[in-house]
């Protein structure tokens, strides 16, 4: 199968050719090729931070954020019903398969009950979980933590050295509800931090100086009435990538969260839309360091039924919009 169309494959948007053949990028050209479709073609969504096992939530949660995700909280008696969690999962899945959305990453509570959940929910799916749980499972692709508030210091030294020894990803929540210690945090080697709300330029700099990416949620945070600074976090050059956070709150859907994050990066300044497209597709990339869509690789893409710029994708994208998506 041959695609013509534009293509953003890295940093551009380019006219150009790309063969897939058993779901391998076979060649890519620029310039226009005998083709078979016509669309444009952008790399599948990655949603970066989910907690799908709340997606089944059907009332208003309400309180504040401790009282609804914090240990004890709201989200924990939601979670107790494993037959709702599992049915509510297989309906998030199904929802961000139809969207795009190639992987989620999943921070799962629940200890190995809600890993298995997890892998039960995703049997006969085409979207891959990336899970980070909170014990020690070989299952894990890594750990993935609540604030360092949350835990005993040991308990977290102890998790991010079991991930490092065994090569999984350690990421962890930090400054959402109060400013912490970065420099702490930090110690812990992380390979990126969740939120950084609270954050001051100081940790900011911090972060810009150790080259460690940034996972934000908008949506999720505005339902506290928090909103993170785009433009403030690009002017320090934080690698930065977009998840939809807890499923009680908002539907695990990249086309929304990409729509609400230019939106408000407009009371702080202006973002360019290809760099909101990048959090979605591109950076994840990165920091997860999926190599895909390059010849002789797997090819995770999204066509468009017709011409589409960043700027309408992000702002006025939606799943009537694909005409295809190759998972």
């Amino acid at each position: 199968m041959k695609i013509y169309g534009p293509i953003f494959l890295g940093d551009e948007f380019f006219k150009g050719t790309i063969e897939i053949r058993d779901g391998i990028v076979e060649n890519i050209w620029r310039g226009r090729k005998d083709y078979d479709i016509r669309a444009t073609i952008i790399p599948t969504f990655i949603n970066m931070h989910t907690h799908i096992g709340d997606f089944y939530c059907q009332h208003e949660p309400k309180g504040r954020l401790e009282d609804i995700v914090g240990p004890g909280g709201l989200k924990y008696k939601i979670l107790a019903n494993r037959n709702k969690v599992l049915r509510g999962m297989r309906r998030a899945m199904k929802y961000m398969e139809r969207e795009g959305i190639s992987h989620f990453v999943d921070f799962r509570e629940g200890g190995k009950e809600g890993i298995d959940l997890l892998l039960r929910a995703s049997e006969n799916m085409k979207i891959s979980p990336i899970i980070m749980g909170r014990v020690e499972d070989e299952r894990l692709h890594g750990i993935g933590l609540s604030s360092i508030s949350d835990y005993s210091w040991k308990y977290l030294r102890d998790m991010a050295n079991w991930a490092k020894k065994n090569n999984k990803l350690f990421a962890i929540h930090a400054s959402e509800r109060i400013r912490e210690d970065i420099n702490r945090i930090l110690s812990l080697k992380p390979d990126f931090l969740i939120h950084m709300l609270e954050a001051s330029d100081d940790d900011l700099r911090v972060l810009r100086d150790r080259n460690l990416p940034l996972v934000i949620t908008p949506r999720s945070n505005l339902f506290f009435g928090k909103i993170p600074n785009i433009p403030k976090l690009l002017r320090y050059r934080i690698l930065l990538a977009l998840g939809t956070d807890n499923g009680m709150f908002s539907l695990p859907s990249m086309f929304r969260e990409m729509e609400l994050a230019y939106k408000i990066s407009k009371l702080y300044g202006y973002v360019d839309a290809l760099e909101i497209l990048k959090m979605t597709t591109v950076n994840p990339r990165k920091i997860l360091k999926i190599e895909d869509n390059k010849i002789g690789k797997r090819a995770h893409l999204i066509l468009f039924k017709r011409y589409m710029t960043p700027y309408e994708i992000v702002v006025k994208g939606h799943m009537g919009e694909i005409k295809k998506i190759i998972l």
